[in-house]
């Protein structure tokens, strides 16, 4: 994988990571402002348009509430009732003065913000704190157009309706914009007429002061329209407002953003109606465009500078590293007499002053090379010239067997040929390693020769399990422990001697026993300090000890088993998992 040329140099890198270094916390900064800035601003501007909206609710609430008390007043008067039931314009006329009265009372001094109408079922009876409006004039509406239809299906019959249906314009050019019906019984439950309480807009124009609204819209869910409180000309149904596109129903108390404005909706208790607050967010938005400027600004100036001041920095770190590189360089080629002077800068002068000490250090080092090579040359001249005398013993051997043969001197040919076994795998040094069953035919050698000299005092056992023969172990383990126990064991008894050499497999490791029946190993002798080096006087234990744990580790080891006077056991135990992979590797 090739990488970009511009950074193999440590000045390129260190002016990459000084600008890195340096740019990060101005971008981090603005682009968090970029991110989250916007965000919170918007969230803050919502939770102050939710607080405000909260404000204009509970005002717009009680003033519902308020008149909605008076239409319930108004259709529970027992005069006004008495009149409805009776149904003849002639009997209202002579009490005109009393109904009209209690009528103004219960509007009190709202006649100037609202108007209370009530009309008889059939229509022939028609009140009015004002002129009375002609859509309620139930002598002229069909089902379609009479506004109490609603009412006079609605379920809870005691209700009030509040809506925004019924919206005119008085004969005093006063807009209407919201509507509270409500039906009037007497004690039987008979539906004799209704009550229609017009709240003019009027009522509501200081609603929307102080709130920071940029418009204050008034929606009935029930009929799809809205009424702006603070443009009062604007009314009708979503397609007048664009800032409520995106509304969905149905409403639920909360904030979006549409377009440039947030929108913020909170419902009238116990009405079908929402009020929703409009902030416009332009301003704000500018103000945010002229951060963002600022922000790119101050980042590129931040840019500029950190350019400058992250090539003098990277310049002056590089610099005596250069030189340093340039010098090892020079030191490659073969010149030992390269030196660098020490920077002012502690950290490489740590480093020169290692090279230095390093590239002196390296000529000794050389220097004593070629010392030990030319020893190294002397110490193998003499080793191949000592070579000779094994090869000059063993060729001289072969000479004294075939005079041997020559002469029918049996007992001298099979010693010959046995020692001559010997002898060559002594001098046959190419394999660290060798099969059971090589090591056994060693020790055969070894024993025919020693039967020849001991005769039938010495009684032997070999045994070697067929299915581990081929398995390599290291040279001249065994041999040596059949030494020793002849030499050790066995010279010093008097009477007959038996040596018992065997090999086997014990579930998962192969054990190799020596076992004789010689005088033992003294009682007080510790047997671990048979295998330390400073052991000199059995120096084949700690040998065949010290390779078993070298190539095998801690899973390997020789164990004596010794009682005096009746005889010593030498076991080995080797891992078969090692010798397994150790037969395959040879392999």
């Amino acid at each position: 994988m090739s990488r970009s040329p511009i950074f193999t140099s440590l000045f390129s890198r260190l002016m990459f990571f000084f600008l890195v270094v340096m740019l990060i916390p101005v971008s981090v900064l603005g682009f968090s402002y970029l991110t989250t800035g916007r965000h919170a601003i918007i969230n803050n501007l919502s939770g102050q348009s939710e607080t405000n909206l909260e404000r204009a609710a509970l005002r717009l609430t009680q003033l519902i509430e308020g008149y909605r008390h008076k239409a319930y007043t108004i259709s529970t008067n027992e005069d006004i009732i008495a009149v409805l039931e009776n149904d003849e314009p002639q009997s209202m006329q002579q009490g005109m003065t009393r109904i009209y009265e209690q009528l103004f009372s219960i509007m009190k001094g709202d006649t100037y913000l609202a108007t209370a109408s009530i009309v008889s079922a059939t229509g022939r009876v028609r009140l009015s704190t004002h002129l009375f409006p002609d859509q309620y004039d139930l002598r002229y509406q069909g089902n379609d157009t009479n506004p109490f239809f609603d009412l006079s299906r609605a379920g809870v019959d005691t209700a009030s309706t509040i809506t925004m249906r019924n919206r005119y314009v008085t004969q005093n050019n006063v807009f209407v914009f919201l509507n509270i019906l409500r039906k009037v019984r007497n004690n039987s439950g008979e539906v004799l007429g209704y009550v229609a309480v017009d709240i003019f807009q009027d009522s509501i124009s200081a609603l929307p002061r102080g709130l920071g609204f940029s418009d204050l819209l008034l929606i009935d869910t029930e009929n799809y329209a809205a009424y702006s409180l603070i443009h009062m000309d604007m009314h009708g149904d979503f397609s007048h407002f664009p800032e409520l596109g995106s509304i969905t129903f149905p409403l639920e108390a909360g904030s979006f953003v549409s377009e440039s404005n947030i929108v913020s909706l909170i419902p009238i208790a116990n009405t079908q109606l929402f009020l929703a607050g409009v902030t416009d967010t332009t301003m704000y938005q500018r103000n945010i465009d002229g951060y963002v400027a600022m922000i790119l600004l101050v980042l590129a100036m931040g840019t500029i500078l950190a350019g400058v001041l992250a090539y003098f920095f990277s310049r002056s770190i590089a610099r005596p590293i250069d030189s340093l590189a340039r010098s090892m360089h020079k030191v490659e080629t073969g010149n030992l007499e390269t030196r660098v002077a020490e920077s002012d800068i502690w950290e490489i002068s740590q480093l020169e002053r290692s090279f230095n000490t390093m590239v002196k250090q390296i000529t000794t080092l050389m220097d004593l090379t070629r010392e030990e090579e030319a020893k190294l040359q002397e110490a193998e001249r003499k080793a191949l010239e000592a070579q000779l005398n094994p090869h000059f013993l063993y060729n001289t051997l072969n000479t004294v067997k075939a005079i041997a043969k020559l002469h029918h001197e049996e007992d001298i040919l099979l010693i010959t040929t046995k020692l001559g076994k010997l002898l060559r795998n002594a001098i046959d040094n190419r394999d660290a390693e060798t099969s059971l069953q090589e090591s056994f035919a060693l020790v055969d050698s070894y024993l025919t020769i020693q039967k020849i000299r001991f005769g039938a005092k010495l009684n032997t056992v070999v045994e070697l399990e067929e299915s581990i023969a081929t398995t390599k172990t290291p040279k001249l383990i065994i041999q040596p422990l059949v030494e020793n126990a002849l030499i050790h064991g066995l010279e010093p008894k008097i009477g007959n001697w038996r040596l018992t050499i065997k090999a086997y497999r014990d579930l998962s490791d192969i054990v190799i026993s020596v076992a004789d029946n010689g005088i033992g190993f003294p009682d007080h002798l510790q047997y671990d300090t048979l295998f330390e080096p400073e052991s000199h006087n059995h120096v084949g234990l700690y040998n065949i000890h010290r390779r078993l744990k070298l190539r095998y580790g801690d899973g390997a080891g020789l164990v004596i088993d010794s009682a005096k006077d009746e005889g010593t056991i030498v076991t080995i135990r080797i891992p078969l998992e090692d010798v397994s992979s150790s037969t395959k590797e040879t392999e």
